[in-house]
């Protein structure tokens, strides 16, 4: 399997087990652009549902637009990993050997050395939008620098417990979680600069993010995804069977080649995994909405009652029939997501017996008008399983 090589060889690692417990929730994974390449590294949405991912083996950042189309945003970057969007639409990218984070404008006018700083591999912008945190692998430290004043770089956190930072995400609160690549140590640094470690995933850990209430984080050579609460606790494997492959299905059925970024829609229902190996967007969709806490034993979910789900006509323009095998009775709910995470419909159809059932979504929202051309995430729901598929509006 071939390795992201970010700067430094490594010698050794130390592998740290985390229990399989059983999952809450389960998570549906799948390809929805199996044909798109080049879609490897970091992540970041804008505020119209436009999904940004970087090609870290070239020059390029694609966009995995709300039309359901994958294009090169912009060009001309040195290894380009992670990737923030501010308020504005503008679009920042850490170069990794270029020394530099580019700026982009939201109509694709690159400013190539916005900011002159040694080997960034990830950024981020503070709660309030106005300093952009800077993750370096080689060095093992954390910088900030205020968007207004980019040539006033501060070094905030530096040195140990840090081991190649790459995966950051801030709370509501100001505090920073990062996770280290090399040893997979996820840390919470207060506003101040304390650190804090909280847990250990198998290490290289590629990207985390924070969603309703849970961390999540991508483990690239052991080919799993990760979640655990913020204060470290609840660790455990949702998805990937820990072998590479590509495989769509639930949790641990599925199967990722270098799963590496990862990015949460805005209600946490469906994360977003880009394939380092391959260059493959995965997505993941929750059988159980993510704000609903389970934490009884009796919530541990039983085997899925779902099987394959399609649509057709697929791409659409009236109207597309959504069918699906149920095999075992129960109640069933399809919910129409934007790819921003946003339900924009929610049919109920009278489908609790066992066998094919099918429903037809006219394209229409929950007031009765026509959705935008775009891409739409279908997720098929019972009571403990969902089965997601992309639609594409057109």
């Amino acid at each position: 399997m071939q390795t992201k090589q970010l700067l430094l060889p490594f010698f050794f690692l130390f592998l740290f087990t985390v229990t399989h417990m059983p999952l809450m929730a389960q998570w549906n994974v799948s390809t929805p652009i199996p044909t798109a390449t080049g879609l490897e590294d970091g992540m970041a949405f804008d505020s119209e549902g436009n999904l940004y991912i970087s090609q870290y083996q070239g020059s390029a950042v694609h966009k995995f637009g709300v039309d359901g189309t994958v294009s090169v945003f912009a060009d001309g970057f040195n290894t380009p990993n992670g990737l923030a969007v501010d308020a504005t639409g503008h679009l920042y990218v850490a170069n990794v050997f270029g020394g530099r984070i580019s700026r982009v404008t939201s109509g694709g006018a690159v400013t190539q050395d916005f900011i002159s700083i040694a080997n960034p591999s990830n950024v981020i912008l503070n709660p309030s939008g106005d300093t952009l945190y800077v993750a370096h692998y080689r060095g093992s430290r954390i910088s900030r620098v205020a968007i207004a004043d980019p040539t006033n770089i501060e070094v905030w956190v530096s040195g140990a417990p840090l081991n190649g930072p790459i995966g950051m995400d801030f709370d509501d609160d100001g505090n920073l979680y990062v996770g280290n690549y090399n040893n997979g140590n996820i840390f919470r640094i207060s506003p101040g600069g304390e650190v804090t470690q909280l847990a250990t995933i198998q290490s290289f850990l590629g990207f985390l993010v924070l969603s309703n209430g849970w961390l999540y984080a991508t483990s690239y050579n052991r080919n799993e995804v990760y979640r655990l609460r913020p204060d470290g606790s609840a660790l455990e494997v949702i998805a990937g069977s820990g072998s590479a492959g590509q495989a769509d299905g639930q949790g641990t059925a599925a199967s990722f080649n270098g799963p590496n970024g990862i990015i949460a829609s805005t209600t946490g229902d469906t994360l977003y995994v880009s394939e380092f190996n391959t260059g493959k967007l995965r997505m993941m969709v929750s059988a159980v909405p993510t704000d609903i806490e389970h934490n009884t034993a009796s919530d541990v979910l039983p085997s899925k009652p779902l099987l394959d789900a399609q649509t057709y006509p697929n791409p659409f323009h009236a109207s597309t029939t959504i069918s699906w095998t149920l095999t075992r009775p129960g109640p069933v709910s399809v919910d129409i997501f934007n790819l921003l995470g946003q339900r924009v419909r929610t049919l109920t159809p009278d489908s609790r017996v066992i066998g094919t059932h099918s429903i037809i979504w006219d394209g229409r929202d929950e007031a009765g008008l026509a959705v935008p051309t775009a891409a739409y995430i279908v997720a098929i729901r019972t009571e403990n399983s969902v089965v997601s598929r992309t639609v594409f509006r057109r």
